[in-house]
């Protein structure tokens, strides 16, 4: 039976859009954010809600380091293809981008994080010859909305409802957490919110607990038929109580201090707060440790932690390296290299070489007969290394004149036989110790695997000839001592 081919059309168009998303809440023409928080907990004041979370010292903590470990990254330019055309768009790029205070306009990017998209306004002018970027200005969101297509639009005071069209190559929109093409995407805003106001409910709470059972309460009682002056100056000298360390009273009146009786732990509070501050942590980072160790953390699980970390890391330098190549560094090139393909954006998070372990490594190489080259320890510990003379033991530039040449004598003949007849024994223990070595996955685990390779090393042979020497070595050294007479 044949196959029916499909449509070609249908295969190289957008079919689910955004226009015909049935679940998209769109109103006027415009959509609308995806936020359940946004939407019950704004009230009226739209991301500004937000912006109140970084208010809380934890949580403020918590995305600055998320942002700074990214904008700390070095960054680079690599150029599409090895043509002149490519080559020369990649120049042009990396040398207007090393002109402008990169670290600040992506740091305003990954404003997107918290709310879940940024907009940037990208300045241009005429510089030696290039359509070149002066600035790029970080924007509030709340100046923009979204029509059905996805399309940026700018809210103006002409036009505060449905805004106005922004132009071509102007304005940087970085989404985060976008579901189905959301352009509003979906910020850790909405997860970080409730932490934060558990938390702030609960510190209010604390406090209160603490002027209650820090401090005693003060009771006045006065004698049956105390007029209301009598009853207010009593009332009054309570207060006064409560800020000097004396007060007067009239007669006849009393003051106690109410001790206030507790019950359950002290540290109820303490531990809501602390247990928010967590929540924040696991939100924001992915773990808890590189914040707060505790009592039961360890350097082993807070390096585990900490590699949970940089993955989400990494993960914002991507998605802000495909925003920027998608827009400013693809803008740059089409103004001012049209036709060629433009360069890539990236960030460096190749971590340093250890260059201790490097060195023991070789160490182990070297003892095995192998020695490196210049080049190669140039290009691992760098510049300002010269080979040292390569001496054995300590020799004389030049013998003494009372110096007798030293004739050859039997004992060099038995070495140099010995060590011919070893050599192939020889061989297959540094061979085996060479595979063995080839095979490892680090330095600690070498050690442990020599003795278990100890017991399987074929050396009766070896151990054969070194015993047929000794017993030569002896023999003919029993033979001079004798003069040559046995």
């Amino acid at each position: 039976m044949a196959k029916t081919r499909p449509a070609t059309k249908d295969l190289f168009q957008e079919i689910a859009t955004i226009e015909r998303d049935v679940i998209r809440p769109v109103y006027g023409g415009l959509l609308r954010p995806d936020d359940d928080t946004l939407m019950s907990r704004g009230q009226g004041k739209g991301l500004r809600i937000y912006d109140d979370l970084e208010r809380d010292c934890h949580a403020y903590a918590v995305l600055q380091k998320r942002k700074m470990a990214v904008v700390s990254r070095e960054w680079g330019i690599e150029p599409a293809t090895e043509s002149p055309a490519d080559k020369r768009a990649a120049e042009i790029v990396e040398g207007q981008l090393r002109a402008l205070p990169l670290d600040r306009i992506c740091l305003g990017l990954l404003d997107s994080v918290l709310k879940g998209y940024a907009v940037a306004e990208v300045m241009w002018e005429i510089r030696e010859g290039e359509i070149a970027v002066a600035d790029i200005r970080a924007r509030e969101q709340r100046r923009f909305v979204f029509g059905e297509g996805g399309e940026l639009r700018l809210l103006t005071p002409e036009d505060m409802n449905l805004g106005v069209p922004v132009p071509d190559r102007k304005f940087i929109v970085q989404s985060f957490g976008a579901k189905d093409g959301n352009p509003y995407g979906l910020g850790l805003g909405t997860r970080l919110f409730w932490p934060v106001f558990f938390k702030r409910q609960g510190i209010t709470f604390w406090l209160t607990f603490a002027d209650k059972f820090g401090n005693p309460t003060a009771v006045g009682k006065y004698p049956v038929g105390a007029s209301p002056d009598e009853q207010k100056k009593l009332l009054a000298s309570l207060q006064a109580l409560a800020h000097d360390v004396g007060i007067i009273m009239p007669e006849g009146m009393m003051v106690e201090l109410l001790e206030a009786q507790r019950s359950g732990s002290i540290n109820t509070h303490e531990s809501l707060a602390r247990y928010m501050d967590e929540q924040m942590s696991e939100a924001v980072l992915g773990e808890t440790l590189t914040t707060n160790i505790g009592k039961t953390g360890s350097y082993a699980a807070s390096e585990t932690h900490n590699e949970v970390r940089e993955e989400l890391v990494k993960a914002d330098a991507d998605l802000q390296s495909d925003v920027l190549n998608a827009s400013l560094v693809t803008w740059i090139t089409e103004l001012n290299v049209p036709g060629a393909r433009p360069p890539r954006f990236w960030r460096d998070f190749e971590e340093p070489e250890d260059l201790k372990a490097t060195a023991e490594r070789d160490r182990l190489v070297y003892d095995m007969g192998f020695e490196p080259s210049e080049e190669y320890i140039r290009e691992k510990f760098g510049e300002g290394w010269t080979k040292k003379p390569k001496t054995e033991g300590w020799t004389p530039a030049e013998p003494p004149a009372f110096a007798e040449p030293v004739a050859r004598d039997a004992v060099d003949g038995l070495a140099e036989q010995t060590d011919a007849v070893a050599a192939p024994s020889m061989d297959q223990l540094i061979d085996a110790v060479r595979d063995l070595l080839a095979s490892a996955t680090s330095l600690e685990e070498i050690p442990e695997r020599l003795l278990q390779l100890y017991p399987s090393l074929a050396t009766d042979d070896l151990a054969r000839t070194l015993g047929q020497a000794m017993v030569a070595a002896e023999l003919t050294g029993r033979t001079e001592a004798d003069g040559g007479r046995s």
